[in-house]
């Protein structure tokens, strides 16, 4: 294969690929380092391969830890805008990702894995809660918890900023005077829920709206849990306020199955946002009004800080909280 050929193949001018072949200055090591993979794959027929070529793959993983399940396999795709965010800021930076999945006895079977050729690693926090962080006590490389603030516990972490977006739905739902509100609320307490309640708190007060523990209506994360346990509550008689806050999409949509099978219209009788904007929200009838969580961009930090902090070697820790919008749709009336 000639070097016109090779260059090609790598997106690069034939005389980078010269300067490489012949160890010559000019080419950022990231790129240099490509080239000569590249050209280790073609089998070029190049003298004195840098000795610690192999040494130079560098690996990341990806822990994904499912206790509860139904969060992260529900939100299946809004995980996966998170995991190729960073996959591909990973690829960029010329580090491989792997992946594991862990759904039981947390703090062993992390500390059995192998890390020894990993220079960082990623975990998904969406499920563990403050009794499981402790299971992360065993892992001596850099690392970053996703989804998680993990508060009062000594790691790296990325999320959202749960409270301030609280605030932007709620603000939106009160904007025309309404105080009549009501709060679709996470039967199982992450960390984020548990955040999203503070918010909801904050608003209610913030704004003077009416609450109490019967405007509050604990819901299954899961779109059969939701539907059931709402209509179990219309069905009790329960009064259903004119506004709703969801801890979450899937709550909202199962909500919103529910009131419609008995004959609510939505938004006319009821105004309902959610939290999360999954894939469901724009396809559902009607389409929901939520908080977009900017997954892109979580994944794109995640990877980059990570891979900073194995570089830096900081002697402390970080927690990071990325922000959101609202996307209006069908199940708010238009202000």
């Amino acid at each position: 294969m000639t070097v016109r050929e090779i260059a090609k193949l790598a997106g690069v001018s034939p005389a980078t690929i010269s300067l490489v072949i012949n160890n010559k200055e000019g080419v950022g090591d990231k790129k240099r380092w490509e080239i000569l993979e590249l050209l280790q794959k073609l089998n070029y027929p190049i003298k004195n391969y840098p000795s610690n070529l192999e040494s130079e793959n560098k690996n990341l993983l990806f822990i994904k830890i499912i206790k509860a399940g139904f969060l992260v396999e529900q939100n299946a795709g809004f995980i996966a805008k998170i995991i190729d965010s960073i996959q591909k800021q990973c690829s960029q930076n010329s580090y491989n990702l792997q992946m594991v999945t862990i759904s039981e006895n947390y703090a062993k079977n992390i500390k059995k894995l192998k890390l020894n050729n990993i220079q960082g690693a990623f975990i998904l926090g969406t499920e563990l809660q403050e009794g499981d962080y402790r299971s992360l006590d065993s892992i001596e490389i850099p690392y970053l918890v996703i989804d998680n603030s993990m508060p009062y516990y000594p790691c790296n972490s990325i999320t959202m900023a749960n409270v301030e977006m609280v605030d932007l739905a709620i603000k939106f739902l009160c904007s025309n005077g309404e105080k009549d509100f009501g709060y679709l609320r996470s039967s199982f307490d992450s960390q984020n829920f548990l955040e999203r309640h503070i918010g909801v708190l904050t608003a209610v007060e913030k704004y003077g709206l009416s609450y109490s523990k019967e405007r509050e209506f604990r819901l299954e994360a899961t779109l059969k849990g939701s539907y059931n346990k709402m209509l179990e509550y219309i069905r009790e008689g329960r009064k259903i306020p004119k506004v709703l806050f969801a801890d979450n999409d899937i709550l909202a949509i199962g909500a919103i199955q529910a009131l419609t099978s008995v004959g609510y219209k939505i938004p006319e009788d009821i105004s309902i946002v959610g939290f999360d904007d999954i894939f469901l929200a724009e396809n559902t009838i009607p389409s929901l009004t939520t908080v977009h969580v900017q997954r892109t961009m979580i994944g794109q930090m995640a990877a980059i800080t990570l891979i900073n902090e194995i570089i830096a070697k900081h002697p402390s820790y970080y927690k990071l909280k990325v922000g959101g919008s609202l996307v209006l749709r069908n199940t708010t009336k238009t202000i």
